[in-house]
């Protein structure tokens, strides 16, 4: 128990909930046709061409159209158009790598030429899991990188060469970029609206939380995340001005910061501050300064890289020993459970999820397998199979699991059908196996990096802050500011400066990544979380009072500054430091 007077910490959600319950996730009708029609049209063009290998390499191609769900349309068509380029390049290097194992195979060789594919496909896992991580592009994350890297493997086998895998693949991708865009014929503005429409809907639920039993610390930070979201849609589409929009979600925003005095929340200084004091975020910063910054062996993306490369490449190893024959489903099973970053409840939440669901999609797939579907008959399969998982992600994985699984395996038969109970017994072990690994690998692997993610994280708050107070005073020596431990001020600080907007949006981002890696540090070890709670507080605090400060300031001019407000900042970020 936390003593009353204590800081509240995020907790995970409870296990029974999350196992077995289907909270709501919003409209997921338009987007689960969406993706069903983008996943069936190629696919089933090809068919009727007489190319039903071929189709399930579009089919995977399709696969591109998740990536743009939610995004609004000026962005959403690059997202899609990225996602659909990698799948095709995935499907490639898988077909390449195929073709030479099955060539080496063929020519007598062992059945250890399936490492080349357990290494390719461990490559794309830790590619795709540090890009999404540094990007923070969140779901569905590198999984089907993987997925089509598998998939073309196995497609060459069935006599489809690479540079075909590859080519329907893309036209796939064409499909996906089509389809995910339709919905703007019709719709403009759709994605930002349901953000703000889910933003409003949950202030409202916190404002109705009765005050008496105090601050519900996760439904504040859910709350938060929200509004966050629809602040970063609403800037996406360019409507964070006078849009009505816009002041829709800023009423919404003042409300949340009513109700979070009301509530016990912002009472001290050891309480978060949750950004209720500035209309709307800032941009995100660059591509490259998000990469950049991610090349550090204490950062989420390159903690999380490491380890889902370590498991991935275990996992892959053990199912080639045990000769089972699919060495990729290992893989892909590690590949779920690891993709989201180093926070083992969620992690292992996701392994139950992943046996659970298998040992029932087995069935499904049984099922399905004695009808031996071909041509039309798997492709109509497929896209409702498709249909289901993306009705049911978002609420609960284990249950889209039942449905990945059948789709998964029919798309890596190819049509082919015979002896099922090794494909099934075979599968269900590849699948343990992966489970334990990714779970040995979560639990036992550099166990303390959620501790070097969240301080790393708060000092990259710090040395922003280091950079951007100047900026506030320019008339003041250069030694007022107090430089941060790891970056000493130079002379030359105010002049090669970058720009005041582009500094507040590296420091609204290393915000952000300062409240992630403290919700990680508190679900996995809450007690050395706990003793940090306030400095870290304390330090979000700060960066967010001075961004309130600075919101109104020119693109590249300094700010002009309160001077009694700034000698508090400036005490602030040298005790902090």
């Amino acid at each position: 128990m936390v003593a009353p007077d204590g800081p509240k910490l995020p907790s995970p959600a409870p296990a029974r909930s999350v196992l077995f319950g289907l909270p709501p996730a919003g409209r997921r009708l338009p987007g689960a046709a969406r993706a069903a029609l983008a996943f069936g049209a190629p696919a089933l063009i090809a068919v009727a061409l007489g190319h039903e290998q071929q189709g399930l390499m579009a089919a995977t191609g399709a696969l591109a159209v998740i990536f743009g769900e939610g995004q609004v349309y000026r962005r959403r068509w690059r997202i899609v158009g990225a996602a659909a380029l990698s799948l095709t390049i995935s499907g490639f290097a898988g077909g390449l790598t195929g073709e030479l194992i099955h060539q080496r195979i063929a020519a007598g060789g062992s059945h250890w030429w399936q490492l080349l594919l357990v290494l390719l496909m461990s490559a794309v896992a830790v590619t795709g899991t540090f890009v999404n991580s540094a990007l923070r592009l969140g779901p569905p994350g590198g999984f089907f990188f993987v997925l089509a890297a598998g998939v073309g493997a196995l497609i060459v086998g069935h006599g489809v060469p690479p540079g075909q895998a590859a080519l329907w693949t893309a036209i796939g991708g064409v499909s996906a970029l089509l389809v995910g865009m339709s919905a703007a014929l019709t719709r403009t503005h759709s994605p930002e609206e349901r953000a703000v429409v889910a933003a409003v809907a949950a202030v409202g639920d916190y404002a109705a939380l009765d005050p008496v039993a105090g601050d519900r610390v996760d439904a504040r930070y859910a709350t938060a995340m929200k509004m966050q979201a629809a602040w970063a849609l609403l800037d996406d589409a360019r409507r964070t001005g006078d849009d009505p929009l816009a002041a829709t979600l800023a009423d919404a925003q003042r409300t949340f910061a009513g109700a979070l005095h009301r509530n016990g929340s912002g009472n001290d200084e050891s309480d978060l501050l949750f950004d209720t004091g500035r209309p709307a975020p800032t941009p995100r910063p660059s591509l490259r300064y998000r990469i950049l910054r991610s090349l550090s062996p204490d950062s989420h993306a390159v903690v999380s890289a490491n380890r889902i490369g370590i498991a991935a490449v275990l996992a892959g190893c053990s199912t080639v020993a045990l000769d089972l024959g699919r060495p990729d489903w290992a893989v892909l099973t590690v590949t779920v459970l690891l993709h989201q970053g180093p926070d083992r409840v969620r992690g292992t939440y996701r392994g139950v999820h992943r046996i659970g669901g298998t040992a029932l999609g087995l069935v499904l797939f049984a099922a399905l397998y004695t009808l031996e579907p071909r041509g039309w008959a798997l492709i109509l399969i497929l896209m409702t199979l498709q249909f289901a998982i993306e009705m049911f992600v978002a609420r609960n994985y284990g249950l889209a699991v039942v449905f990945i699984t059948p789709l998964a395996l029919l798309m890596g038969g190819g049509g082919k059908y015979g002896d099922i109970f090794p494909v099934l017994r075979d599968r269900l072990l590849e699948s343990l196996i992966g489970v334990a690994i990714g779970l040995t690998a979560l639990w036992a692997i550099d166990r303390r990096a959620h501790r070097r993610v969240l301080l790393r994280n708060d000092q990259r708050v710090l040395e922003v802050l280091d950079r951007l107070l100047p900026r506030i005073a320019p008339s003041r020596a250069e030694r007022d500011i107090a430089p941060s431990p790891r970056h000493p001020a130079s002379p030359h600080a105010h002049t090669v400066a970058p720009g005041t907007a582009v500094l507040r949006r590296e420091l609204e981002f290393e915000l952000m990544g300062s409240t992630l890696g403290a919700i990680d540090a508190a679900h996995n070890e809450p007690e050395w979380a706990r003793a940090h709670w306030t400095r870290h507080q304390r330090i979000r605090r700060l960066g967010h009072e001075v961004l309130a400060a600075t919101r109104q300031a020119p693109g590249n001019g300094n700010i002009p500054g309160d001077t009694a407000q700034l000698g508090r900042w400036s005490s602030s970020l040298a005790e902090l430091a």
